[in-house]
């Protein structure tokens, strides 16, 4: 009965060095915490599933960051556009100014005929339509815009208050005065002739302007501008991607820096040579 029992503890030995050996064969000490670890995972399984707080947080900020940087790409390219138009619609007006020229004795159109606009029956006889007419364009009063696309300025599309009917790009009148004045000093109401203008190419005659309660007017005060410098409210407005788009007695185009032009600048572009 002893002997059995002896050979029963051999036995029960044997098998456990058996398994500790198995166990040392894969890695494992007994009682070691990776083996406590084992044996936790295979008790307790748990499948996971979808995203943690922290991970969802990421992904939402992630998202956000990346829609904030295509809106202000998106924004500064339809601002760029509208720019990019707005110099168009004033190089077509250039044309229509060559044009009209051509046709009366080289003058350039006055920017408004008050005697007309108070005359019996009144009448409004100013830069735009002039030109519009001269082009073949009807003058409707009905419409809130009576005169060609080209002579509204797409960068103010949207504001709360509508583009004046008469034009978004400001006449400058220190250079194309009104009809009763041209008639005194150049002897005609048709306008200002070209070969009066010294220095056409730098000679504003029309730009981005803003006057009053209108969000952009169909005149400018040219001379004001000129002596004061930007104001916010009245006259040159650098709407056009940071600076007012501008024709010139010659016909060409560009774009600017009024806010910050001093006032030796502004008297040559803005006002006539002595």
């Amino acid at each position: 009965m002893k002997t059995s029992h002896s050979l029963l503890r051999v036995r029960l030995f044997r098998i456990g060095l058996e398994a500790c050996r198995a166990d040392f064969s894969a890695g494992a000490r007994p009682g070691s915490s990776r083996r406590r670890a084992q044996a936790r995972k295979v008790a307790h399984i748990v499948t996971q599933t979808g995203f943690t707080l922290i991970e969802l947080l990421v992904v939402i900020v992630s998202v956000a960051i990346l829609s904030a940087i295509v809106f202000s790409a998106a924004k500064s390219a339809s601002r760029s556009a509208k720019s990019v138009k707005a110099v168009s619609n004033l190089k077509q007006i250039g044309v229509m100014v060559a044009s009209y020229a051509g046709d009366n004795n080289n003058r350039i159109p006055c920017y408004i005929d008050w005697d007309a606009y108070f005359g019996s029956p009144p009448g409004l006889v100013f830069f735009q339509r002039t030109l519009a007419e001269y082009a073949g364009y009807q003058y409707d009063y009905s419409s809130m815009r009576p005169l060609p696309e080209c002579f509204y300025d797409p960068s103010i599309d949207g504001n709360p208050l509508p583009q004046h009917p008469m034009g978004a790009f400001g006449v400058n009148e220190a250079m194309l005065p009104s009809a009763a004045d041209c008639l005194s000093r150049f002897g005609s109401r048709l306008g200002v002739p070209v070969t009066r203008i010294s220095r056409p190419s730098v000679k504003v005659i029309c730009c981005s302007a803003v006057e009053g309660n209108w969000s952009s007017s169909w005149f400018i005060d040219g001379k004001t501008f000129a002596e004061n410098g930007y104001n916010p409210t009245s006259g040159p407005q650098p709407r056009n991607a940071g600076g007012a788009a501008s024709l010139f007695a010659d016909g060409h185009v560009e774009k600017l820096n009024v806010a910050n032009m001093d006032q030796a600048t502004r008297r040559r572009y803005f006002l006539p040579d002595p």
